[in-house]
């Protein structure tokens, strides 16, 4: 058996690890999970102190979450100092990171679809012709494949805005 701060230190890894599995600095998902776990607005030295990480660390990581509009600054007066807050919770955040796979995937989609377009409307030589008409199948099925993703994807993100 553990204690709270045990308890507290695991959530804080496994946060990191969504970050990491993201491709995000191991630093955002464990500010990410100080604010899940104090519920309250924090300033850089309390992040730093719940997460391990140096205080530059922290407003790197701080940076980064506000540009993506995931942490609100707010000046402090009685602090004389900003404090934070997560702007969205954790499922919005989810669903945040899937709409944004989708917008990508869909620019993937069009890019691969110049590429196949650009094959069609090529002449090649009598030897290129049978690899371009090869590479051109394989790009229409790996569009396809994204467009299904692509729409998948984007009906079940309706679907769980709708259960919320």
């Amino acid at each position: 058996m553990g204690t709270l701060r045990d308890i507290k230190g695991e959530f804080l890894r496994v946060y990191e690890g969504i970050a990491i599995r993201r491709g995000q600095p191991a630093a955002l998902g464990r500010i990410l999970a100080a604010f899940f776990i104090e519920g309250r607005e924090l300033s850089q030295k309390e992040l730093s102190s719940i997460t391990g990480y140096s205080i530059s660390s922290v407003s790197r990581s701080l940076d980064q979450l506000g540009a993506l509009g995931v942490i609100r600054e707010r000046k402090d007066a009685s602090r004389e100092h900003s404090v934070y807050s997560m702007s969205v919770d954790f499922v919005h955040l989810v669903i945040s990171g899937l709409e944004a796979f989708v917008k990508q995937a869909e620019m993937s989609r069009r890019d691969i679809e110049g590429v196949r377009k650009k094959i069609e409307s090529t002449s090649f030589s009598r030897e290129e012709r049978a690899e371009a008409n090869a590479l051109h199948s394989r790009l229409k099925r790996l569009e396809e494949g994204m467009r299904i993703v692509a729409e998948t994807t984007r009906k079940n993100i309706e679907e769980m805005r709708s259960k919320l």
